[in-house]
């Protein structure tokens, strides 16, 4: 049998009604609660190639992430952090993962791979118990903050946009509060502020202006700045919809 022994004593219990999913990956926190962390990975590989895909949203996310703590293989766990961030932004291991990956980066000495996952962390999940610590590690690394940002402003300066396409970005957020609250102080400041999203992600973004071109945008983007605002450039807002 592939199954652990520790699972078919789960299966007993629960008698002849279907495990689901979620009980499933129960039983993988449980083993490796224990320490057993080989029998944990033995169960996640059962669990992933049976109920993987009836699985619900929350269920694959919480899979993800398990089977990257559980992996051996840093390359390995790091596509599944970068699945969580990029598959499943504003989830609740969303933010963890970003930190992890900021982890990895900062021992691999990236320090600028390290500033972009930290910066995220810090203003898209600032509700997340890693925000602070994002927040002073970017404080501290100052040199690698601007290498990101001198990175940043190449990659724009390479990509095109589209007519009217860039704005200035205040943040992303996983939900319309935290998003509006950031908008009501924007306001106050005298800035005219939306709040929308864009394709392929579910977060919600607080954003000035729209400009056919850059030198417009960054003027601004100072501005925005200089009220003691956290701060980005973006070149998408064509694309932008209104949140539901």
């Amino acid at each position: 049998m592939r199954l652990l022994p520790v699972f078919m004593v789960f299966l007993a219990a629960v008698g002849p009604v279907q495990v689901t999913a979620q009980q499933a990956l129960q039983s993988v926190t449980a083993l490796v609660s224990q320490g057993r962390s080989d029998q944990a990975r033995r169960a996640l590989i059962e669990w992933w190639d049976e109920q993987w895909p009836g699985a619900s949203r929350r269920d694959k996310q919480r899979g993800l992430w398990m089977r990257a703590r559980l992996t051996v293989d840093p390359a390995l766990a790091a596509l599944d952090y970068q699945r969580l961030v990029v598959e499943y932004p504003g989830g609740p291991y969303s933010d963890r993962a970003l930190y992890r990956l900021a982890q990895a980066a900062e021992a691999r000495r990236d320090a600028r791979g390290a500033a972009r996952h930290f910066e995220t962390l810090a203003v898209d999940y600032p509700a997340s118990r890693h925000a602070a610590t994002a927040t002073e590690w970017l404080g501290r690394n100052p040199v690698a903050v601007a290498a990101l940002r001198s990175a940043e402003v190449a990659a724009i300066e390479e990509a095109p946009v589209e007519s009217g396409g860039y704005a200035v970005q205040l943040g992303a957020f996983s939900d319309a509060t935290g998003a509006r609250r950031v908008a009501d102080r924007a306001e106050a400041e005298g800035f005219s502020v939306r709040m929308v999203r864009v394709p392929g992600s579910a977060l919600v973004r607080v954003r000035i202006g729209r400009f056919e071109n850059q030198e417009d945008a960054l003027e601004l983007m100072r501005r925005v700045k200089a009220g003691g605002f956290e701060v980005a450039l973006v070149t998408d807002a064509a694309q932008e919809g209104p949140i539901a």
